[in-house]
């Protein structure tokens, strides 16, 4: 009797301790929760408001000025900034998309004599940040007379690689039976059919983030801008028109909230329509590798 009153004390107690544990980790979730949406939720509010508005009570959340985002379309020209932004990322997502899945194919399925090796100084390159790359590439933009155009934007990111896209992808190969393309072999299919209709689709995951993180980073880009298109206005992107548009509007919070709103959106939305495929293709090759 004794034995079964201790063994229930302690199971209670085990309880408690798990449902304390519980409760204190949805709090700490919840403050990480409110401290990351909250930044956003005030520059949304920001961006309803006049200055005055602003002025008198900044953390008030209010939607009564959403002419603000017209005037931040018209007075900053933000339309040929968009669709150079746009162009940009597509670009940027189509191409490292399509080499990135090209570098997979040839490291996790191949598997050619030294591919370890270059495997490996792709993974190295993650170490090398874009800006120390940035005087080799104003030379090699020059040279191509491309400086001060879109091209200077355009070539880099065509010619981009995502490092961590191959590592997951190779992980992700190795899970995918050679049977199958022992069979397609066998079939009479090519090594470019093989690609095409059994890994690609299978590397749906990693590929799709591959495709979110080179869209936000391309959509996002400030550094290139600035440096590539020193005088092309026509040329300029959103990030750096509306950077401009800060410097003539600063006291303009309003007008100034609603172009970052406008910068952030389609990122946002991406994000949001694609996060199954974003948090899937981080874990697939970590988990199947």
């Amino acid at each position: 009797m004794t034995d079964r009153v201790n063994e229930k004390k302690t199971m209670d107690s085990k309880r408690v301790k798990y449902i304390i544990g519980q409760v204190a980790l949805i709090v700490f979730m919840a403050i990480v929760t409110l401290c990351v949406v909250y930044p956003m939720l005030f520059v949304i509010s920001t961006s309803f408001k006049t200055y005055g508005e602003f002025v008198k009570d900044p953390f008030a959340i209010t939607f009564n000025h959403p002419e603000n985002y017209v005037k931040a379309w018209v007075e900053g020209n933000l339309g040929r900034s968009i669709l150079n932004s746009a162009t940009v990322a597509v670009v940027a997502v189509v191409c490292q998309v399509l080499i990135t899945g090209c570098c997979i194919f040839a490291m996790g399925v191949l598997r050619f004599k030294g591919s370890g090796l270059i495997m490996g100084v792709l993974l190295f390159t993650m170490f090398i940040s874009g800006e120390m790359t940035t005087v080799p590439n104003i030379i090699l933009i020059r040279k191509l007379n491309l400086y001060d155009t879109l091209g200077a934007l355009l070539f880099p990111a065509a010619l981009g690689l995502s490092a961590i896209g191959v590592m997951l992808g190779d992980g992700y190969c190795k899970a995918i039976p050679e049977e199958m393309h022992e069979s397609a072999n066998l079939d009479g299919a090519t090594v470019p059919q093989m690609f095409l209709l059994i890994d690609l689709p299978l590397l749906k995951p990693v590929l799709t983030y591959v495709a979110i993180g080179s869209f936000g980073g391309a959509w996002s880009d400030f550094f290139g801008p600035l440096i590539y298109l020193p005088t092309n206005k026509e040329a300029h992107t959103l990030a750096i028109t509306i950077q401009q548009f800060n410097t003539q509007n600063n006291s303009e919070y309003g007008t100034l909230c609603a172009a970052l709103c406008i910068l952030a959106a389609p990122v946002v939305l991406v994000y949001s329509i694609f996060s199954k495929y974003f948090l899937e293709g981080v874990a697939v090759g970590a988990v199947k590798g």
